[in-house]
């Protein structure tokens, strides 16, 4: 099975719940395991504010993918 990374990021002063101002980031990266998947999105995580300025990362996942 693959992993995909997933990570929600947010405008700044905006919660989660108001999902117009949040987006959905999935990573053209796929993982053999759920570990090494989990530690991509961490690092995308991290990286959120450089690429996208104003946002920040309220959560994160890892998709299994067949």
């Amino acid at each position: 099975m693959m992993y995909q990374a997933i990570v929600i990021a947010c405008l700044i002063g905006t919660s989660a719940v108001q999902r117009e101002q949040c987006t959905f980031l999935e990573a053209q990266m796929w993982h053999e395991s759920e570990h090494m998947c989990k530690r991509h999105a961490l690092v995308l995580s991290e990286r959120v504010h450089r690429h996208m300025r104003g946002y920040k990362p309220v959560a994160w996942s890892c998709k299994p993918l067949p």
